[in-house]
């Protein structure tokens, strides 16, 4: 059996909540050539509906301040 390789990708958003809370949400395999303006409706249909609720009593979701894309690979080395 030879190595193993794998590639997988991460959307990492970073949301911001009205008590200035933050928290981290990762979304596996992204579709590829995501823009800037995606992000941004997702974040309106996202403040609109409430979607995403911070944990510190409810809080509203305001806005992301930061998103990216990671690409990793991932070698599974043969050790037989």
């Amino acid at each position: 059996m030879a190595d193993k390789v794998t590639t997988s990708k991460t959307l990492k958003l970073v949301a911001k909540f009205e008590d200035n809370d933050t928290r981290t949400l990762d979304l596996d395999n992204p579709k590829d050539n995501l823009t800037a303006a995606q992000i941004k409706a997702f974040e309106t249909v996202a403040k609109t509906t409430q979607a995403i609720i911070g944990d510190k009593g409810g809080a509203n979701f305001y806005k992301f301040t930061d998103a990216k894309t990671i690409e990793k690979e991932t070698t599974v080395l043969d050790l037989r």
